[in-house]
């Protein structure tokens, strides 16, 4: 018996040890030997981020897949661009990254990429009981060491502009510690580490940039340092968070509007991804800069899949996934993310309170949650869909709900991660936002009464 809830939509997701444990990772090492051989595929590379869980995790899945026939390149700890990147360089262009994100620190998981294509928690679950012939040899596992050498090398190579800046690097204690500060120095610049030493406990803060709170530590440390930006990662550094010299929070969707305007200065008529948790203003930008702007579902599998099928420079999701294909390789990464977003305030040679001032702006809120249960997330936001009425508003249904206005939006879904419902909403007006948030709030408690309309 295994919990099938832990197979999610993007990847693999649950608690230590209630869900995930020996007997679950040797059905779940089965499923991942299945398909891999299904794809011809006889090579992982296998990495793992800092919870206090992970060597176990890493241990047991990789000798459960060698069992399989499945030969390991053993990564070790690191982030999760780290392993796509390390994946890259195999003949396979596969792997398996051991992570929790952005979870409470007793969760735990696997990010699943075979022949160089995302591989859902949802398609592995299919292939959880499949009968696999005795391995006639074991596979066999090997340590790569220079992995985080030959990454530093290939960025830095990439490097067009320089000038010194100071930047203050958040890691929360997750896995960015172990690169990001490197990396930073590595390109020359002054840095200032916060909580970049790997602690499972995640004793600071958590290690989601997502939230605004989460972020006061850096806005704190940028302004009395007089640093010239404050980068924050997640626990595994596939997300980027971003704080200006003047200490103001640049939300994802603003990041890539700076991203796309200077892409599409160089790639004309391309198209950007976007997850629909991303302002109307986004879209805007990229179509008065020449590009063609492509609305997603939220989440890496969707984004990567997007990118594929349209061939797309650049993506992004609201969360602080950006995914650069142009001169990168088409995953989420935020450190390398970060790198870009240097190399454009040293293009435009302007601070980036400036270059933030620029962009459009609009009331919004950030991405906030309402607590559900588990089983039923799902059903409330089926049942909002068929039922919830937004007179005038346009549906849009490719994730959740998400009606536009003339004068501005608001979006219901349920997360794929976590128990709970995510909320967003933005206008023209204060008093317009708040009008399309009560809207959708209100018409949410005559759906389900048991809901508590509690956000976060």
């Amino acid at each position: 018996m295994i919990d099938q809830s832990i197979f999610r939509e993007y990847d693999i997701r649950g608690t230590v040890p209630e869900q995930l444990n020996a007997h679950s990772i040797d059905l779940i090492a089965n499923a991942i030997a299945a398909k891999c051989l299904s794809e011809g595929v006889k090579e992982l590379a296998l990495g793992r981020d800092g919870r206090l869980s992970g060597a176990d995790i890493m241990s047991c899945l990789s000798s459960c897949l060698q069992e399989r026939a499945i030969n390991i390149v053993n990564i070790g700890l690191v982030t999760s661009p780290l392993l796509y990147f390390a994946a890259k360089k195999i003949d396979s262009r596969s792997g398996v990254m051991i992570t929790g994100s952005h979870n409470p620190k007793n969760y735990n998981g696997f990010k699943v990429v075979i022949n160089d294509a995302p591989i859902s928690g949802l398609e592995l679950l299919n292939f959880i009981d499949e009968e696999l012939p005795n391995a006639e040899i074991v596979g066999q596992e090997i340590h790569q060491t220079n992995l985080m050498n030959l990454y530093i090398e290939e960025v830095c190579s990439q490097a067009k502009y320089f000038k010194k800046m100071k930047v203050v690097v958040d890691c929360g204690n997750g896995s960015a510690g172990e690169i990001a500060p490197k990396l930073m120095k590595a390109l020359g610049h002054e840095v200032i580490e916060l909580f970049c030493e790997i602690d499972g406990n995640f004793p600071n803060h958590h290690p989601d940039p997502g939230k605004p709170e989460n972020l006061n530590d850096l806005i704190k440390a940028v302004k009395e340092s007089k640093a010239d930006l404050g980068v924050a990662f997640d626990g595994d550094g596939d997300r980027l968070g971003v704080v200006s010299n003047l200490g103001e929070i640049i939300f994802p969707d603003q990041l890539l509007m700076i991203f796309a305007q200077d892409v599409l200065s160089r790639i004309e008529g391309a198209q950007i991804v976007f997850d629909v948790k991303c302002s109307n203003l986004l879209a805007q930008t990229i179509e008065h800069a020449g590009g063609k702007a492509v609305m997603s579902a939220t989440g890496h599998f969707h984004i990567k899949n997007a990118l594929k099928k349209s061939g797309a420079p650049l993506a992004g999701e609201m969360s602080g996934h950006i995914f650069f294909n142009d001169d990168w390789y088409g995953f989420d990464d935020g450190h390398y993310s970060a790198f870009r977003l240097m190399e454009i305030i040293t293009k435009l040679d302007e601070p980036l309170s400036l270059i933030f001032d620029s962009l459009p702006k609009a009331f919004s809120t950030p991405e906030m949650n309402i607590e559900v249960e588990e089983k039923h997330k799902f059903r409330i936001v089926d049942d909002f869909i068929n039922n919830a009425e937004f007179f005038g508003g346009e549906k849009i249904t490719i994730d959740g709900l998400r009606v536009n206005f003339q004068d501005g939006w608001g979006l219901l879904r349920a997360s794929n991660t976590t128990p709970k419902l995510v909320l967003r909403f933005e206008a023209q007006t204060s008093e317009r936002l708040q009008e399309i948030q009560n809207l959708f709030l209100t018409q949410l408690k005559q759906i389900d009464e048991s809901i508590e309309i509690k956000l976060s």
